[in-house]
């Protein structure tokens, strides 16, 4: 009697699909055919939801930025604008303030990130995308370990995040934005322009997407009035506080620190008091910028002089230098985005802030618990924390930690596959993935052209460069199947797919 040799092992993927779909299958109607159909997105949101879960432990309840998480939070307590932080942040948290725990409010942020994934998802298989590619884009949004750490900090970035995504895919979701998406979109920028200050120059990307794309000038002029109420009526607010009408009074001293590392003051026409801000090291030993603000390079007397003086002197560095600032937020932006190992320690410090902290470990990473008795507290906390899982999680960080230079290289890719046979298409096929990627981009040099660079400012810009690269990776494939020219007038069906004329 001969013996049948058993069959060879599925392969791994097989078996996991098989697992994956056979659970899935159990669920009702609709919805169990919608899992399985997206069983590797499933997958993943169950892998990065243990992922946070993992983190919560860990790290229980949050991490806790000294100085910024205190400011959010004694602000939602006090209900009134802050100086250096907008109060958007702080509003969001004065929503959340009633569920007694920053463990909680951290969950909820958590929680955030993982419907990041699922809207991007979804907007990317509306418009065409493989699952394949879909999945391929959002996978860093659920395991890269600086993006999950950062929605375990008590900071505002998960929320300016979820903000300007919302707000893309609102103008973005249909053909042409309708009202609804266009009175979305103007909410959601607004609020995210007083969330982070760079929030205020990004507002500028959706209003020229209205523009270019010729959107009806009433659907437009409500963007326009939206955001003029939101911002108006803060600075009112603002004024009724500190007696001045403006988002805060440490904007100018921002910009001011920025000009610390090439400023020339003899070169300058300065007043007195300007004067007095100029660095003390010579120009080949300047400090970090930031060391202006709060450190070495502070000195007492700042504290007391006016915004405007901070204001006016970056003013006269800035026109007075043109081409050295201009050369300055080429390198920073550079050495933000640039492959391989950070240029120095103290950059490998900061960056080490936003990644899961060692047990035991202080010297460059955040506390997991404010200082102020009272804050402890609310947090939960007593005395040093340390858990087992705190060293596989800090490892994890140190493999898992997606590089800023995948956004430089979706930048990159998005403009190339844009602009593939321009004729081939209409204006709305490569005017979607161009706003997604200059938006992604322009915040990062946003932020080292007035503010110092942080590696925690590139988080917000990766959903927008993932997207907007698989954007221009859809129009590419239909483009390369396009045989004639598509004009202006050729039609286009809802998900964004291009219709050849003729």
């Amino acid at each position: 009697m001969t013996t049948l040799a058993p069959p060879p092992p599925a392969p791994l993927t097989r078996r996991l699909r098989d697992w994956t779909t056979d659970r899935l299958g159990r669920a009702p109607g609709d919805a169990g055919h919608l899992l399985r159909r997206h069983w590797v997105l499933v997958l993943l949101l169950v892998v990065g939801g243990a992922l946070r879960v993992l983190v919560m432990v860990g790290y229980n309840p949050a991490l806790w930025y000294q100085g910024d998480s205190q400011s959010y939070l004694g602000l939602a307590y006090s209900h009134q604008p802050g100086t250096v932080r907008p109060y958007g942040y702080s509003f969001f948290l004065s929503l959340l303030v009633d569920l007694h725990s920053v463990r909680r409010i951290i969950a909820v942020q958590h929680l955030m990130g993982l419907a990041m994934v699922v809207a991007a998802y979804a907007f990317l298989q509306r418009r065409g995308l493989s699952r394949l590619v879909s999945t391929l884009a959002v996978t860093p949004l659920l395991l890269d370990a600086r993006t999950v750490a950062i929605e375990h900090f008590l900071l505002a970035e998960t929320l300016f995040t979820s903000l300007v995504l919302i707000g893309m895919l609102a103008l973005t979701w249909r053909q042409t934005p309708g009202w609804v998406g266009v009175l979305v979109a103007s909410g959601a920028f607004s609020w995210a322009a007083l969330t982070r200050s760079i929030g205020l120059a990004a507002l500028a990307v959706p209003l020229l997407y209205l523009l270019l794309r010729r959107v009806d000038w009433r659907r437009t002029g409500a963007f326009v009035v939206v955001v003029v109420i939101a911002l108006g009526g803060y600075m009112v607010w603002y004024h009724s506080y500190h007696g001045q009408y403006s988002f805060g009074t440490y904007g100018s001293r921002f910009l001011w620190s920025r000009t610390m590392t090439f400023v020339d003051c003899d070169q300058l026409d300065l007043t007195a008091d300007e004067r007095r801000l100029c660095p003390d090291q010579p120009l080949d030993r300047r400090l970090a910028p930031d060391l202006y603000l709060w450190g070495e390079g502070s000195k007492k007397e700042f504290a007391q002089m006016p915004d405007a003086v901070f204001g006016s002197f970056a003013t006269k560095a800035i026109l007075g230098q043109p081409g050295d600032y201009l050369a300055m937020i080429g390198l920073e932006t550079w050495r933000a985005v640039r492959p391989g190992p950070y240029p120095n320690e103290r950059i490998v410090c900061v960056a080490s802030v936003w990644d899961f902290p060692a047990s035991g470990d202080r010297t460059c990473v955040p506390h997991l618990a404010p200082e102020n008795p009272a804050a402890r507290r609310f947090a939960g906390l007593s005395g040093d924390y340390d858990h087992p899982l705190m060293g596989p999680l800090h490892r994890y960080s140190g493999v898992a930690t997606v590089p800023a230079t995948l956004l430089a290289l979706c930048f990159l890719l998005a403009l190339v596959l844009a602009f593939y046979r321009p004729r081939a298409s209409t204006w709305r096929e490569y005017l979607d993935p161009l706003a997604w990627v200059v938006l992604a981009f322009g915040m990062i040099v946003g932020s080292v052209a007035t503010s110092v660079i942080d590696p925690r400012y590139t988080v917000p810009s990766m959903p927008l460069a993932l997207i907007g690269a698989a954007l221009a990776w859809r129009r590419f494939q239909v483009v390369r199947r396009t045989p004639t020219p598509v004009t202006d007038t050729a039609g286009s069906d809802g998900d964004g797919t291009v219709t050849p004329a003729g």
